[in-house]
């Protein structure tokens, strides 16, 4: 089976995790046989612009195709301009990058309804090849309801694609109340090793010049307004406490302005490799995410899979992984909530242990990427022998 995956981004040595939940559904199912390519087109940067934005510069860095474990990866350049997203045109500027030969492939998976799902739909009706559309969170609960247009684009999508799916339940039923259309819950997980005892979190400590003697609390997402992150630094100011360690991890406009404003000290480690992430993860003590917006946090399924005890805001996807038997949900996303739900961590680390247990063997139960590409290989072959997706 031959599969085309469209993508708006997609891991490289520039961006190691953009997109990397996109990267482990691609190679899990290629491990099953399938024979996968990738299409995720990026803004063109002319002669210049590179020296104007380091968003820019970091574009003009990614090969326009390589190879990641055997998937071959195609980014394209486009005519990027301002405001694409807000107005709801960025498939009309990434319509000409679309594979010109796309009857050699069995079936198409979009991921995100606009515009990737727009422009599979485009594929569908020129060679008439099934698709599949997966919602991931802002796709489905933000971008629609900004403008009439968005939402046209997504009713479009889910009345004519093969097969929707989305990565929560939350999506799934907000996407099925207004489409009245059925969607299934298929989540993509992660590469999971066997259940082992965790690594000497000393020795890792000493590795990464981290110290012994302070509580490291660890955040890893992009430093977005949405994310919590001023919430987070206010919280931590607060605190003034010399015996706890903040390191963010990701970048974005509020980097600039995590820095130590009081006892607490703050480490700004910028975007790293997932693999380097997953070390920190070993090494800190607890993991946060006080994000006003989430589909399903693939950060939050990660540090549950470490072992992590996790302090988490309660929107979109992530109550299915953070209630009070698995982790320390946030009231609100607030200085206050934060402070609390860290203090009712540090005092009781037994039953922070416990939970971060209980969340571990949840995300080992439903969270398996290798098991859950069976699943969605299933899918594709019960659509392509016209049989009915269950």
């Amino acid at each position: 089976m031959r599969l085309l995956l469209l993508s708006p981004d997609f891991p490289s040595a520039v961006h190691p995790s953009a997109c990397i939940f996109v990267q482990t559904q691609a190679l899990e199912l290629q491990r099953l046989g399938l024979q996968i390519e990738v299409h995720a087109p990026l803004p063109l940067v002319l002669p210049g612009m590179g020296r104007l934005k380091p968003a820019w510069r970091s574009y003009a860095q990614i090969p326009a195709q390589y190879e990641v474990e055997g998937t071959r990866v195609y980014r394209p350049r486009y005519l990027a301009v301002p405001g694409e997203n807000l107005w709801g045109w960025p498939h009309l500027l990434k319509a000409p990058t679309l594979p010109g030969d796309v009857a050699k492939y069995d079936l198409v998976h979009a991921h995100f309804a606009h515009p990737e799902g727009t422009l599979g739909l485009w594929l569908k009706r020129r060679w008439r090849k099934p698709l599949v559309v997966t919602l991931h969170g802002d796709d489905a609960n933000t971008y629609p309801y900004q403008n009439p247009r968005y939402m046209r684009y997504f009713r479009q999508v889910l009345a004519q694609a093969d097969l929707v799916l989305a990565v929560s339940e939350a999506i799934r039923q907000r996407t099925q109340a207004l489409t009245q259309r059925p969607v299934l819950t298929h989540r993509v997980g992660l590469r999971l090793s066997p259940l082992q005892a965790r690594p000497d979190k000393s020795t890792l400590r000493d590795q990464l010049g981290l110290p012994q003697d302070r509580f490291v609390l660890l955040f890893v997402g992009m430093l977005w307004k949405y994310k919590g992150v001023s919430e987070l630094a206010q919280a931590l100011h607060l605190l003034d406490d010399e015996s706890l360690m903040a390191v963010f991890i990701g970048d974005g406009p509020l980097r600039e302005t995590l820095v130590s404003t009081s006892r607490t000290s703050v480490v700004v480690l910028g975007q790293q490799p997932n693999s380097l992430v997953r070390t920190y993860m070993a090494a800190a003590d607890a993991f946060i995410l006080p994000s006003y917006r989430e589909g399903l946090p693939t950060v939050v399924v990660e540090a549950g899979a470490a072992g992590l005890p996790v302090i988490a805001s309660q929107y979109g996807g992530t109550p299915e992984l953070i209630n009070q038997q698995t982790g320390f949900p946030l009231e609100q996303v607030s200085p206050e909530a934060i402070i609390k739900a860290l203090n009712e961590l540090r005092k009781n680390p037994q039953e922070a242990r416990a939970r971060a247990e209980r969340l571990q063997a949840h995300v080992y139960e439903h969270y398996d990427a290798a098991k859950n590409a069976r699943t969605l290989l299933r899918f594709y072959q019960q659509l392509l022998s016209k049989e009915p997706v269950s």
